[in-house]
Parts: structure tokens; sequence; C-alpha cells
């Protein structure tokens, strides 16, 4: 499983490759050290969890549990993955008690689908307030959605 240092070490990449795809976050973070699975559950999972915290706070909103993976039947809950758990404790962290990574944060957050469709609301003028979002759609990952056995957490 990955550490919380090792997701913190790594969120620089969202700035700096801000302009970038999915693919390309993944690819950066498997260089920087991270499995492909670890690679693509940050690439994935940060944005959310991030946007997560930051909407939070600013609208009365609903977030679901679960996420669905593009090609894969059903859906998949968000307690089931480590890196998205931590994601939310470092998104809080971040928040309240680290504006120095501001704009790590921002980067971070305005990858995520709720941050687009939640713009685009507001955008169109409509009224946001309790209001609950769908399961994102997760696309062009090679591993969410798979189960993960035993033999494949202790190598990834």
């Amino acid at each position: 499983m990955i550490e919380r240092e090792k997701i913190k070490n790594v969120l620089s990449v969202f700035l700096e490759l801000k302009e970038q795809n999915d693919s390309d976050i993944s690819d950066k973070l498997e260089s920087r050290g991270l499995s492909l699975c670890d690679a693509e559950r940050v690439s994935a999972f940060l944005p959310s969890a991030f946007c997560r915290i930051a909407l939070s706070h600013k609208f009365d909103l609903g977030f679901p549990d679960t996420y669905k993976v593009q090609g894969v039947e059903g859906e998949f809950p968000y307690k089931a993955e480590p890196i998205y758990k931590l994601a939310i404790d470092i998104a809080y962290e971040i928040y309240h008690n680290e504006p120095e990574l501001l704009e790590v944060f921002n980067s971070i957050v305005t990858r995520s689908a709720e941050f687009n469709t939640i713009n685009k609301a507001l955008n169109e003028g409509a009224e946001i307030a309790g209001a609950c979002l769908s399961a994102t759609v997760y696309f062009g990952y090679r591993t969410l959605g798979k189960k993960r056995g035993l033999f494949s957490k202790v190598f990834s």
C-alpha cells in the first residue's frame, strides 16, 4: 500500500503537467517510483477527493460513495480505495493548514469531473444548493475496476 508521504511527494506533478492528460500524469508518477496501479489511482482519485473537500466547504452538495469505470460493469466503493481515503485526509490537511500549497491544491481540484460539472452548472446559472452528484465515470485506466489479489498487493 502507498504511504501518505509518497503521495504528498508527487502532488507537484499535477501542477507541472496541468495542461497534460491523465495518462501523461500517470506516466510521470510511474517515473517518480509509483507502481502502475498506484500511479493510475493517484491520477484518478486525487482530483475527485480534493474536489470533494474544496466543494464541500463552499456548497451544500451530496457526493457519491461509489465510482464507475468505463467498460466495466457495476460501481465500486471509494471506501475500498486506500489512495482515495488518504487523498481525502491530505486534501483536508492542505485546505486547512498549508496555504503555501494552494496552487498545487487548485491544480488538482480543477482536473476533476466533479469540478467541471459544478463549474458548468454555475456558469449556466443553475441552483446547486442541495444537489447530489452522480458517480464519476473514470476512463482510460488499465487497472481501475479490477480486483487486486493478494499477489498484486504484495508486488505493486
